[in-house]
């Protein structure tokens, strides 16, 4: 940003974009009827140049972010398999509540068919019991009618 055109040259306010490369060089492209691209060692000695005593300054707009922390990458890694371990144990105890609730279920069914196949059993039983009976007194009846009738 120029304060002061020192040379009456560039003006005022934005004259120039300035770039910073990832090795440190910086590019300056002059906004103006002569339009220029000059390459820097960085940009210090741009300022050195074109700063005049702090009357045109560098202010940057934006800044591309930081590069990544490859730290970063295995901390988050991590964290993700405590989670999963945590979710696994988790999963695990609901399991395991899930198979003591169906265990339980299956005991009180088991119960229940034995309940109800002892009721069966007595009732198959009772019926024959008549059954045997009642055919033992069709035997005798008939029994009886054949010595009445000698």
């Amino acid at each position: 940003m120029r304060h002061e055109d020192v040379h009456g040259v560039s003006g005022t306010g934005k004259v120039a974009d300035v770039f910073e490369a990832s090795n440190g060089k910086a590019v300056v492209i002059w906004i103006s009827s002569n339009p220029s691209v000059v390459v820097y060692d960085n940009v210090k000695a741009v300022e050195n140049v074109h700063g005049h005593g702090g009357k045109t300054e560098v202010v940057w707009e934006w800044e591309a972010p930081r590069d990544p922390d490859p730290m970063d990458a295995v901390i988050d890694r991590k964290v993700a398999e405590a989670g999963a371990i945590g979710a696994t144990a988790v999963e695990a105890e609901k399991d395991a509540e899930a198979n003591a609730i169906a265990d339980e279920i299956v005991e009180d069914a088991k119960q229940a068919i034995d309940r109800v196949a002892g009721k069966v059993a007595e009732r198959l039983t009772q019926a024959t019991v008549e059954k045997v009976e009642r055919k033992a007194a069709e035997k005798q009846a008939e029994k009886d009618d054949a010595e009445k009738q000698e």
